[in-house]
């Protein structure tokens, strides 16, 4: 039976959210029937990376002690929130003691308005908890919108697929830390939402993702585009092998930085006045340090104390994986930007000899994600594909290739929130690395704070 399903984006990039609608059964049928895209308020995406910031530092504190406990790393973020805020603030953004001040004052006139100062014209401190609710308002606000834009109502829509807001990722811990409040949202809507897709994969052995390599085979499934390889490109990229009309041999795994550390170094670099480098102006004005790109191979990613790029797939990253080498302070900052740019594309390519892709690699490649808006990346990965595979090669973006590259990650949780409704696998082993085929997802019912949980 065909289902209208919303599917809700937020990447960890934090630019904004996407918001897709999709009328699928779960398998092969799928109708793309519109999508929009809002984007965060600069302050939003500080507060954000702020919170992420927090994140990782309670979860490395819990888990130094042999605490593997979401809610005691949640507890210890929301502790003292503006101490976390302030140091983020002066560590990342590199702002002195009176910038910190004025931030902190500017960033609670956005989240509070006129309530941001009391009586005494004292700032209302920033909490974690109102960052959360803010985020699950900004998901209703885009799934809104989605419905105007597309002339649907909200009880003509089955589900709605909600990712939420990715701030920590460490399987090898059994973590991932992805909020989304979807009581809240299921009332603000009046629709179902499925969230929390990750959680049971974990608890089963699983990497917690990548978890695009199934809508990707339903699409190229439906476009004869088999065999193929997808390459999303966000904050961070992964590949989708497509082989046959067989999901269980799908392989999918995330080959390393897309945009993060490229947007972290922009952010840093411009004290979080710019947040990426709009159409690699930065990259386009530099040259890659091969010295430099041999250190972000060495040190940029060493997760659970291994250099990632010589562990075997299927595997995964978070965000904060990612480490900007101290190298890249004796480059020009457009050299810097020129270097990440090569390393994100190379990084792609090595993969497939890094990673023992034992089958021939389809030489169809499709290119999704908002990475690929910046040119630098896109043309140091064609060169290099060429140069690896050969002259016969095509490639081309998602939007070339009849899909859509701005709504394509959230299509892929309105159609994993079908299939979690369904009970079909969400996950594969050759995907994620667990054990069997599984579903997974949380199912919240609007009025009614309860949950159906697979976990």
């Amino acid at each position: 039976m065909l289902k209208l399903s919303i599917g809700l984006m937020s990447g960890t990039s934090m630019d904004g959210i996407d918001a897709a609608l999709i009328c699928t059964d779960g398998h092969h049928h799928i109708e793309e029937l519109g999508h929009i895209s809002i984007s965060y308020n600069p302050a939003f995406r500080i507060l954000l990376k702020a919170t992420e910031y927090t994140i990782k530092k309670m979860a490395e504190k819990c888990l130094a002690e042999n605490m593997h406990s979401k809610e005691a790393i949640l507890n210890l973020t929301a502790t003292d929130f503006t101490h976390h805020l302030s140091a983020f603030l002066q560590e990342k953004l590199k702002l002195s003691e009176p910038d910190i001040t004025r931030k902190m004052s500017e960033l609670s006139q956005y989240l509070y308005g006129t309530e941001a100062k009391n009586n005494l014209n004292l700032v209302k401190p920033l909490a974690f908890e109102d960052i959360i609710e803010h985020s699950t308002r900004l998901h209703a606000e885009a799934a809104h919108k989605l419905l105007e834009a597309t002339g649907y109502c909200a009880n003509q829509i089955t589900v709605v697929g909600c990712h939420g807001q990715a701030f920590f990722h460490r399987p090898s811990a059994g973590l991932s830390i992805i909020l989304c409040n979807g009581p809240q949202l299921a009332n603000h809507l009046n629709i179902t939402v499925v969230t929390d897709f990750r959680s049971r994969d974990i608890a089963f052995g699983g990497q917690g993702a990548p978890f695009a390599p199934l809508y990707h085979h339903a699409l190229a499934y439906r476009d004869n585009k088999i065999p193929c390889v997808v390459v999303n490109c966000g904050g961070i990229a992964n590949i989708t092998l497509i082989y046959n009309d067989n999901i269980e041999d799908l392989i999918g795994f995330d080959t390393g930085p897309g945009n993060g550390l490229l947007d972290n170094l922009v952010r840093q670099q411009t004290k979080g006045r710019e947040q990426m480098d709009v159409n690699g102006h930065y990259g386009a004005a530099g040259k890659v340090d091969k010295t430099v790109l041999a250190a972000l191979y060495d040190k940029a990613i060493i997760k659970d104390g291994c250099n990632y790029f010589s562990s075997q797939p299927p595997k995964s990253l978070d965000i904060n994986d990612l480490y900007l080498v101290p190298e890249l302070d004796n480059l020009t900052f457009e050299d810097a930007c020129r270097t990440l740019a090569v390393f994100t594309a190379d990084s792609i390519v090595q993969s497939l000899r890094l990673n023992s892709v034992s089958r021939p690699i389809p030489l169809r490649w499709i290119l999704a994600g908002g990475g690929w808006n910046n040119p630098i990346i896109l043309l140091e990965l064609t060169e290099r594909l060429k140069q690896e595979l050969g002259h016969t090669i095509t490639v081309e973006t998602a939007d070339q290739a009849g899909w859509s590259s701005q709504a394509l990650e959230a299509q892929i949780f309105a159609y994993l929130a079908v299939r979690s409704l369904l009970k079909l696998p969400l996950s594969m082993p050759n995907t994620t690395r667990v054990s069997k085929p599984l579903s997974g997802g949380c199912a919240f019912y609007p009025m009614l704070r309860t949950a159906t949980c697979e976990v």
